[in-house]
């Protein structure tokens, strides 16, 4: 666990050019982010995919990697894990394989998956099972790939396919694939009354990405804004021995119009947790 560690991810410089948030990132020495796959930053869909050309140009000349690719999934989005009908899950079908193509591409080792959302007017097994179906498939498609799946929980508020401990375990064990990882997302772990420890108790290494966001409890804030302990957190995923990164998923409005000053203040409070964590190393 080190600076490196820390993801910034571009949901919150959603109103800035993408280049923006690759010089924000290489001034604050952070070498390694989550990129979101907005149009206005990177336009993907189930027919089309943009020249990925100046992408990689701006990883070049700010020297900033992609660590993890986070596709448009969640409600009211097209692209639903959980999708209903021939049409609807052939365009996603299509399109996760178009993000695991294009994380191949660019040398990007992670795709975040969610376990998509249910229609109200059926049984949530059978949501979860078409679920399980498609992210069966796209698992086989990205360890052909070298891509590794991070699947994470969502909040009940979206989705009640996968969103405790007990519900994603279920669907992981249905899909039945190594190449499936998970992500832990602090918010909806939050919504369920979870803790890290818990995580790491049902899952050990195969929590392999975070969502690392404050909140209160949930909200998707940036630190320092919520009510959360970073230092208490982060001991959490220290004794677990932890690998993976920690990426800043803020979609609270408050960061959208400053958020290379959110990235910084989150940037300057990790530093010093670090510090607490390890006193006498800046690495472990």
């Amino acid at each position: 666990m080190n600076l490196r560690s820390l993801i910034p991810m571009n949901i919150d410089f959603r109103y800035f050019d993408l280049e923006f948030f690759f010089k924000t990132c290489a001034d604050l020495d952070l070498r390694q982010a989550e990129l979101w796959l907005c149009p206005q930053h990177y336009l993907i869909n189930g027919q089309f995919s943009e020249d990925p050309a100046r992408l990689q140009s701006l990883m070049r000349e700010y020297d900033v990697q992609i660590a993890c690719l986070c596709g448009e999934q969640n409600n009211p989005k097209p692209n639903n894990m959980a999708a209903r009908g021939e049409l609807l899950i052939h365009n996603t079908t299509s399109y996760f394989k178009r993000v695991i193509d294009l994380a191949q591409l660019i040398g990007c080792p992670k795709v975040l998956v969610t376990p998509g959302w249910n229609y109200y007017d059926e049984t949530v097994e059978d949501a979860r099972e078409r679920s399980a179906r498609m992210l069966r498939t796209l698992a086989d498609y990205a360890h052909g790939r070298d891509v590794t799946l991070v699947l994470e929980s969502i909040w009940t508020k979206a989705s009640q396919v996968a969103p405790t401990i007990e519900k994603i375990a279920l669907l992981k064990e249905s899909v039945g694939s190594n190449n499936l990882k998970l992500t832990l997302d602090l918010g909806a772990m939050s919504d369920a009354k979870e803790t890290v420890d818990q995580w790491f108790s049902a899952f050990g290494a195969d929590v392999a990405h975070c969502h690392f966001v404050d909140g209160t409890p949930t909200g998707h804030m940036p630190w320092g804004h919520g009510s959360l302990d970073m230092l208490e957190l982060l001991r959490s995923f220290d004794r677990n021995d932890y690998e993976g990164g920690f990426s800043l998923e803020y979609v609270h409005p408050m960061s959208f119009k400053e958020p290379e000053l959110f990235t910084r203040e989150t940037r300057d409070l990790f530093e010093r947790c670090l510090k607490e964590l390890h006193p006498r190393s800046d690495e472990r």
